[in-house]
């Protein structure tokens, strides 16, 4: 009796072993149908999901014992809203914020179904993944891939907070500085700025082999959120003597031929008072 159970049970052992085991790419499916965003279709008496190969289907995944496009075996997602915010279904998702902290609502349209997903998250700035997968009844799974971007929320302060010139601390008044006097060999401004905040740049325009006269230099401050504000400095530079020389000598050069015209008609006059006199004098009575 003993040997006779032991038999059995080697029976069984072996015919287990011997019986084929059903793989995802064990063969062609026959009956496919769509549901649910997927293709189903049957091999060796099991529904398999399937992907298309030319003109067959092959079945990928476990097998599924029930009939997958029942209306209750539906995975797929109803609704999803992020912090009050309807999102378009789709199994990719993108969802940007500036807020630090996001509750999710996730529905599926099968209430029934079983619906994993984290529910509240603390957001790091920049890529924030999520996944919800989605059950059904019968096991059927499907998952969505969802992205919360948080975006960081950039200045808007372009203020400068002081500024030395030369050594010299000055303030704006209107935006502008007055009153900057530069010598005739003195080709640029020691310009040093502080901001209010430290991710607004700063450009200067003008401050390079300053020109003689009355001059302004211009600053301008650039916002993280690129608002723009701009800061100037009137200046005036002095003429080095050899500058003044030169511009004696050019108004010369520009005025000789009135000089020389002013010249030839004195000389005239002269000429002219010289005979009258003469005459005067011939006679004199």
């Amino acid at each position: 009796m003993k040997k006779i159970k032991y038999l059995s049970i080697i029976l069984i052992i072996t015919f287990i072993s011997l019986t084929p085991k059903v793989k995802a790419d064990e063969g062609i499916l026959y009956s496919p149908c769509s549901c649910f965003g997927k293709t189903y279709g049957i091999h060796n008496n099991h529904w398999h999901e399937a992907v298309q190969n030319g003109n067959d289907w092959i079945a990928v995944g476990d097998p599924i014992n029930n009939y997958p496009c029942n209306p209750n075996n539906d995975p797929t997602l109803k609704t999803l809203t992020i912090n009050n915010t309807s999102i378009t279904i789709q199994d990719k998702m993108e969802f940007k914020t500036y807020d630090e902290n996001v509750t999710i609502i996730a529905t599926p349209n099968n209430q029934q179904a079983k619906i994993e997903y984290e529910q509240t998250k603390k957001l790091n700035i920049g890529n924030n993944k999520i996944t919800i997968k989605i059950t059904g009844i019968s096991g059927l799974i499907k998952t969505y891939e969802l992205n919360i971007v948080r975006q960081k929320i950039l200045s808007k302060n372009n203020n400068i907070k002081n500024i030395t010139i030369d050594g010299k601390e000055y303030q704006f008044k209107d935006n502008i500085i007055n009153d900057i006097f530069v010598t005739s060999n003195q080709k640029t401004l020691d310009i040093k700025i502080t901001k209010e905040d430290k991710t607004s740049k700063i450009t200067i325009k003008g401050n390079k082999n300053l020109k003689t006269g009355d001059n302004q230099i211009t600053i301008i401050s650039k916002a993280e959120n690129g608002a723009e504000q701009k800061y100037y400095i009137n200046y005036h530079k002095t003429m080095a003597f050899t500058d003044i020389i030169g511009t004696i000598i050019g108004i010369l050069i520009l005025a000789s031929p009135l000089i020389i015209i002013i010249i030839i008609i004195i000389l005239k006059n002269k000429k002219r008072y010289i005979n009258n006199t003469h005459h005067y004098k011939k006679y004199k009575i």
